[in-house]
């Protein structure tokens, strides 16, 4: 199993691209969200559209989800495919209903007379709930998170059920995530690099991220294996403090491998345009 930083940046990123991931495993090309900026950078790094197979939705907003209407209509007017989609149950009609369905339900046939679409006219939609679905060896299990107060949102684990290999993706929080607060460590969560977001600064205007301080009160077995993604532009400027507290970051454009990933993120890949 292997994970590909397409974007490691907040959503007013304009250097790093949105916080999505490419995982790759016996077949499967799984995308964690899809947000706009998430197609041309795919394309930067040599890969595109036509090859996702799957991708798993965290929450609606625009830099996890920006680049689904690109893709659905790339797979069924172009690549004729329907590319499988990963909905935690909270969000399966908000996608649709909240954010997709405007542009996307009224279309032209052949003909050019009007053609009603719904969700599975461009994908295969599953549902997730709090429980491993399994996708041949690759397996996946969504978790609730609280990122917006009242907003529906998700993290992800995601593993390969026969190396045991496994990676944790907490997408947006605004708080620790609690199966990591203390130990024992709840066992779903005790393995594996955690890619968590983080917010540069202490008192900024959203109130929905993560501040990086508040990150320090994770036990030292948990911030060692913390892959800070979803960080602001001005993270060149925090490298210091971010490795002497212990964690790591990600580029855009690193490769991780498992089951040595720590070796993958000891520096920017050179062809990481900054």
């Amino acid at each position: 199993m292997k994970a590909t930083l397409i974007g490691t940046g907040t959503a007013f990123s304009r250097r790093f691209g949105n916080t999505n991931t490419l995982v790759e495993n016996a077949g499967i090309d799984l995308m964690i969200d899809l947000g706009f900026t998430t197609p041309g950078r795919l394309e930067d790094l040599g890969r595109n559209l036509r090859e996702i197979t799957h991708i798993a939705i965290s929450h609606i907003h625009a830099d996890h989800i920006g680049g689904l209407e690109e893709l659905a209509f790339l797979s069924r007017f172009v690549f004729g495919t329907r590319p499988k989609l990963l909905l935690p149950r909270g969000l399966a009609s908000d996608l649709w209903e909240h954010a997709l369905k405007g542009g996307m339900e009224l279309v032209s046939n052949d003909e050019g007379e009007p053609l009603f679409c719904t969700l599975e006219t461009y994908f295969d939609p599953i549902i997730l709930d709090d429980e491993w679905k399994n996708l041949g060896s690759l397996n996946i299990r969504a978790f609730a998170n609280d990122h917006v107060p009242g907003k529906a949102s998700y993290g992800f684990i995601v593993r390969d059920s026969e190396s045991a290999d496994q990676m944790i993706f907490g997408c947006d929080v605004r708080r620790r995530l609690k199966e990591l607060e203390t130990e024992p460590i709840e066992p779903d969560f005790a393995r594996g690099p955690i890619f968590h977001d983080c917010q540069l600064y202490d008192d900024g205007p959203s109130g929905v991220h993560i501040p990086f301080s508040k990150l320090f009160s994770y036990p030292q077995s948990v911030r060692k294996r913390i892959v800070l993604v979803h960080y602001n532009d001005s993270v060149l400027h925090h490298l210091a403090e971010i490795h002497e507290n212990g964690f790591s970051l990600g580029w855009p454009g690193n490769v991780i491998t498992m089951p040595n990933w720590r070796e993958c993120i000891r520096k920017k890949p050179a062809d990481c345009t900054l």
